[in-house]
């Protein structure tokens, strides 16, 4: 992989910040206009009016959301409520969570790693890009000049060494430890040079996946092709182990609006060709149904008025066949199979952005449909790790919300000034 290395990072001064739970934000791609009201009122100094400033209709040239949220950077730092650390530091990163019964520690750390300035090569990507975010993105940076929140990155550690590392850094008292939402985030200052060197260099030989940042990554990557200078080659990255015991992915659903001429009870006789098929009349059976096949191709369809459908593939083959180009392991995808076999070749619907919509929770979903705003649910297992793993070695990239990975890295903990 590229080479990382420490950094001074720019943090919360407790003596003018008492609770740093209250000036931290998740990434600005998950904070809807109801969360970014609720951070901006949570604190004067919450990190969400850098991250994701609001847009007010008077916005021209030289006051616009990116401009106030360079310039409330620069006040902050001035009246010290931002201060820069006195050490180069690795940034020793804990996440606790409870999750299906059970408490998960994801433990990782935060640095700067070096972009690669052409086609990536060891820094693999699994997701495609668009163009809007990306140029939303380059508009802050450009403004600020400062990586606000780390890229989300995975990488392989089979014989433990970097997380032998990062277990002894965590013996001390963090400095940094809050608690929201049921997440406990610590965070620990690793500035001594003999470990820093040995991260550095077990990190060296290997690859890296994106989870999470691609639009910022390659933001990243073109602002630093503009400026052409060295702290520019440098992003803000938090690193954590590729293992399916502490990497937790959430599915999202998917709501179709618009099914043609097509009518919903026609849809069921015309997947059961292709698909196994159990009815179900309430959404926490569909789930626990969908649960039980989670390593095979299985989706929950939810058609209103309390009808509930469990479909299972029957031959991975016929899929295969009818969606076009893409590795094996991309055609073995759930969503794969889901948008290009089901969606477009057996129910012939129209398989476009204005038509879906994304939701994260299976009640919204089912929510959704029976207020007549859509007229399918479809719900999914999550994409397991390994399988974003192997589609990103095959440089493909999966379909659009293929993954979640929860809980996302806060912002703010640590923000670098290039």
């Amino acid at each position: 992989m590229p080479s990382i290395k420490p950094f001074k990072a720019i943090v919360y001064n407790k003596e003018k910040v008492k609770d740093i739970a209250r000036v931290v934000a998740p990434p600005y791609d998950v904070i809807s206009a109801a969360m970014q009201g609720a951070l901006y009122k949570k604190h004067p100094n919450n990190v969400v009016r850098l991250i994701l400033g609001k847009i007010k209709k008077t916005d021209d040239d030289s006051d616009n959301r990116y401009t106030r949220s360079a310039k409330s950077f620069k006040d902050w730092l001035d009246k010290g409520v931002l201060t820069p650390d006195e050490k180069e530091s690795i940034y020793v990163y804990s996440q606790e969570y409870k999750f299906d019964g059970r408490y998960i520690e994801r433990p990782g750390f935060i640095g700067l790693m070096e972009l690669e300035l052409s086609d990536s090569k060891s820094v693999l990507p699994h997701e495609n890009t668009l163009k809007a975010p990306k140029a939303d993105r380059l508009s802050l940076m450009r403004s600020v000049r400062a990586n606000l929140s780390p890229i989300f990155m995975l990488y392989e550690d089979d014989k433990n060494e970097v997380g032998r590392i990062l277990k002894n850094a965590m013996k001390i008292k963090p400095f940094i430890d809050i608690k929201i939402d049921g997440v406990r985030s610590r965070v620990w200052k690793l500035w001594q040079a003999p470990a820093i060197e040995k991260i550095k260099a077990a990190m060296l030989s290997k690859d890296v996946f994106i989870a999470d940042g691609h639009h910022r990554y390659e933001t990243a990557r073109n602002y630093a092709n503009e400026a052409g200078t060295e702290g520019s080659k440098y992003t803000l990255a938090y690193f954590c182990k590729l293992d399916d015991d502490s990497l937790t992915i959430f599915p999202t659903h998917r709501l179709i609006k618009d099914i043609g001429a097509l009518k919903t009870e026609d849809i069921p006789a015309k997947l059961k060709k292709f698909f196994d098929i159990k009815e179900f009349y309430s959404t926490k059976k569909c789930i626990e149904a969908l649960k039980h096949l989670k390593r095979h191709h299985a989706f929950g369809m939810y058609l209103g008025r309390g009808r509930y459908y469990c479909l299972k593939l029957k031959e991975a083959g016929a899929a295969e066949a009818l969606m076009g180009e893409g590795s094996k392991d991309w055609k073995s995808l759930d969503v794969s199979i889901l948008h290009l076999f089901l969606i477009q070749n057996v129910l012939a619907i129209r398989d476009e952005d204005d038509n879906i919509e994304f939701v994260k929770d299976a009640g919204e979903a089912v929510r959704a449909v029976d207020k007549g705003k859509f007229k399918i649910a479809f719900l999914l297992n999550p994409t397991r790790v390994s399988q974003v793993k192997k589609v990103a070695e095959h440089g493909e990239r999966m379909p659009r919300k293929a993954t979640f990975f929860y809980p996302k890295p806060l912002s703010g903990l640590v923000i670098r000034k290039i």
